[in-house]
């Protein structure tokens, strides 16, 4: 399976503390930003949307995004689009997950020249 990473350079001002809807990613760096993912139902290998919501005052500079099945190792067919909405907020579309089962949605966040790491578990069934 080709393995594939797909980032997206913007400028974007600070971004102030929000009120975010959605489940909240996990990251393992010490005090990293709060990062949320908001999604529908996911439908079974058809292209659906979700958004993603930074919660930070330092600009994000780069956002990257993956998602994986961990049971099968393996990750997309397709290259999602993403989109820079208001600041710190992003929509995400073009997403196709081709199998039920637990993916793991892998988000990077580049904050001035320091990535940060964040996973949010989606399960489709």
């Amino acid at each position: 399976m080709n393995r594939w990473a797909f980032w997206f350079l913007i400028s974007s001002g600070p971004v102030a503390a929000c009120e975010a809807v959605g489940q909240r990613a996990a990251s393992d760096a010490a005090n990293a930003p709060e990062v949320y993912v908001s999604s529908g139902v996911i439908p079974l290998a058809q292209p659906f949307s979700i958004l993603i919501e930074v919660c930070n005052e330092t600009p994000v500079r780069e956002i990257l995004v993956d998602a994986i099945m961990p049971a099968h190792q393996h990750g997309l067919n397709y290259t999602p689009k993403v989109t820079a909405l208001d600041e710190g907020k992003f929509r995400i579309d073009d997403l196709l997950f081709h199998m039920p089962g637990l993916w793991e949605l892998q988000v990077d966040v580049d904050f001035n020249g320091q990535s940060v790491s964040y996973i949010s578990e989606l399960a489709l069934r």
